[in-house]
């Protein structure tokens, strides 16, 4: 299973036990959890690396989550996102994204990681539709999420209890299917700057056959002059 993605200046990877210390500063960030999962359960360092090594040994099919750490190429880790609530029947997964540092927020990297996350979850996943919650008072993330190109299906009022301020919250639900996915010109144009290629497209598997295969020789040839 394909676990990681690269675009022009990201990669997103399985985040794994080493990601222990990143994670709980951004999970204890009140700023960042109140917009990336409230009434988060309290962790220690070592029970979140063990987390991350029993789901890094585990299939994200079967236990139906995967969880990606998004890096810079400059900056190093600057992200989380993860396809979670996986149903195999109906072949769909919730989507969640939250960047760590609010200078990081407006400058195009949740576009370029929901990209690349969107690519693997359609294109390697072969999911049907993919779905995302927005917090009512994350304005900013719900005008992103329809500006990119998901569809708002509907509001959950007062759907969600937030602990630490003891009040009900309404959810907004945005949903992108494989179909949109592939028919939006927005997307396809995001991919292109910020990724380098059409993720909006089926990946090309080319198999060998005795038509395409070079002559053995030439491969040979080829190994023999590079060692020289």
């Amino acid at each position: 299973m394909i676990l990681s993605n690269e675009g022009n200046s990201l990669l997103v990877r399985q985040t794994e036990p080493e990601d222990a210390p990143i994670l709980l500063r951004a999970y204890e960030d009140d700023s960042f959890i109140h917009l990336y999962r409230s009434n988060n359960v309290e962790q220690t360092e070592e029970e979140l690396a063990e987390l991350l090594a029993e789901r890094a040994g585990s299939d994200p099919a079967e236990i139906g989550y995967v969880e990606f750490m998004i890096e810079h190429d400059q900056h190093g880790p600057v992200g989380v996102a993860a396809l979670g609530d996986y149903s195999p029947l109906h072949q769909r997964a919730e989507y969640l994204i939250g960047i760590f540092g609010e200078q990081h927020r407006s400058i195009g990297y949740g576009t370029e990681a929901t990209l690349l996350v969107l690519d693997l979850a359609f294109n390697a996943y072969h999911l049907h539709k993919v779905y995302s919650y927005i917090y009512e008072y994350n304005k900013f993330a719900q005008k992103n999420i329809v500006k990119f190109g998901f569809k708002h299906e509907g509001t959950l009022i007062e759907h969600h209890y937030l602990l630490g301020e003891k009040r009900f919250v309404s959810l907004h639900i945005n949903g992108m299917t494989e179909e949109r996915f592939r028919n939006t010109e927005q997307i396809r144009r995001y991919s292109w700057r910020l990724v380098g290629r059409d993720v909006t497209q089926p990946r090309q598997i080319i198999k060998l056959t005795l038509d395409n295969q070079l002559p053995k020789e030439t491969g040979t040839n080829f190994l023999e002059e590079w060692l020289a």
